[in-house]
């Protein structure tokens, strides 16, 4: 019994000594060491990079010699030579002719000479492109394409 005895007074012994310094450890909490901070090292100064000698100035370009240009008028070219494939309306409707299918009738009345039945032109003929035309003939050129009829084969008779 005396071993009973001796226990719980170790006990009671380290359970009073617990609650008399309030669960804290008696020796002060030991802090880390503060490190020293080391400054880093300047940077070197920047060498002067070499100067590179100035470059020699390229040689003048030669003039070209260029023969001048036709005068062509500004709004569209004034013949055209028929290529494999063409037609009056493909013609006319060109951008550089007239841009309008319709006026094929002034080519034709124009070219009366090489142009027989202007549903057949050959290749390598040359038609002059009127450019002079009034409003008049462009109106009338239109309303014939329009109204022409059906497109038939023409004999020549």
């Amino acid at each position: 019994m005396k071993l009973k005895t001796v226990l719980l007074y170790a006990f009671l012994v380290a359970f009073l000594g617990v609650f008399s310094t309030g669960c804290e450890p008696t020796t002060p909490p030991v802090e880390p060491p503060v490190e020293e901070q080391v400054m880093p090292e300047p940077m070197p100064e920047p060498e002067e990079p070499e100067l590179l000698p100035e470059p020699e100035p390229l040689p003048e370009p030669e003039p070209v010699q260029m023969e001048p240009e036709p005068i062509v008028e500004s709004y569209g070219k004034n013949t055209h030579v028929v290529e494999k494939g063409d037609c009056l309306w493909n013609i006319s409707e060109s951008g550089e002719v007239y841009s309008d299918p319709f006026q094929w009738p002034v080519i034709y009345k124009a070219n009366r000479d090489q142009i027989k039945d202007p549903d057949l032109i050959y290749p390598n003929q040359e038609f002059q492109i009127p450019r002079d035309v009034s409003q008049q003939e462009i109106d009338d050129a239109v309303h014939e394409a329009k109204t022409r009829g059906p497109w038939s084969l023409w004999d020549g008779k």
